[in-house]
């Protein structure tokens, strides 16, 4: 394993903790390769997340872990090192079940330069819910993996109690997500991630009960960014809403182009390379022409 830059990944880590902490919602269109990193970087977020789906589905690979660990911690590796503000990965249900398989993955992640993971609490998106205590000795396996490496690595507790394939009423998943939030967060997490959890209402009284960070996902949000932030939701992730946005757009020109649309369509509005080299380059916007 490569030589770690302790002071450096510190500092990155203590950012990102901070992050979820500030009057300002910490938002992340989570992105998939170095160049989209460097993006967003270059228009002024402050840090960087991975989405598990579009860098699997960028290597042609479907989502639930299809895709090998090599190839997620390579992926996140080069978003790691293309930019300078902390980098969290999504890295689905940990690559293992077992507490110590998880950390020695998670380890791998750390020293590909990331400080953050999003760590899930089933396997297949609820197809197998862990029991919590089971749950938590994962996450402490990753809290003492960090401790050891000298890095307060983020930990984005995230529960799928709301996926469809989980039984329950709403007032009894609620209930449940409650108590693994608190669970998850004395065992070292350090931000709940309650996905698909859309409603003001429920994320408001979840935020109440638990007094701590909370993750929403965008693009099954009934909120607005602003009724978020007042509700006192630390963190938004767009998760592969990014993605797919991008991948409609590609769909919308290929189909149209076999219908010999217009070329202007498409090239209209486009990115400049001037622009593409200024991100790539870190040269400030202001010193873009036109």
């Amino acid at each position: 394993m490569p030589q770690l830059d302790v002071s450096d990944l510190t500092r990155k880590a203590e950012r990102l903790r901070a992050l979820h902490h500030e009057s300002r919602i910490l938002v992340l269109p989570n992105i998939w390769d170095a160049g989209g990193a460097r993006m967003l970087e270059w228009l002024g977020y402050p840090a960087v997340a991975t989405a598990s789906w579009a860098v699997a589905h960028s290597l042609g690979y479907d989502d639930r872990q299809t895709i090998t660990l090599d190839a997620m911690v390579d992926v996140v590796g080069r978003v790691a090192q293309a930019v300078r503000v902390p980098v969290t990965a999504d890295m689905e249900w940990g690559y293992a079940e077992q507490p110590e398989d998880v950390a020695a993955n998670m380890r791998r992640v750390l020293r590909a330069g990331a400080v953050g993971i999003n760590l899930e609490d089933s396997i297949r998106e609820g197809e197998v819910l862990f029991p919590v205590e089971f749950q938590c000795a994962r996450i402490r396996a990753v809290r003492e993996m960090a401790r050891q490496e000298g890095i307060p690595f983020f930990i984005n507790a995230r529960t799928d109690v709301f996926c469809p394939v989980v039984p329950g009423t709403e007032a009894e998943k609620f209930d449940e997500a409650v108590r693994r939030a608190k669970a998850y967060l004395d065992a070292g997490g350090d931000c709940f991630y309650p996905i698909l959890l859309g409603d003001l209402a429920p994320l408001k009284r979840l935020r109440e009960a638990i007094q701590a960070p909370i993750n929403v996902l965008a693009p099954t949000s009934h909120a607005t960014l602003r009724e978020l932030e007042d509700a006192g939701i630390s963190r938004v992730s767009l998760g592969p809403a990014l993605m797919w946005a991008a991948l409609t757009t590609m769909r919308s020109i290929a189909v149209d182009l076999q219908n010999y649309g217009s070329f202007d369509a498409f090239t209209r509005d486009m990115i400049t390379m001037d622009e593409v080299r200024a991100y790539i380059r870190r040269e400030p916007m202001a010193e873009l022409s036109g």
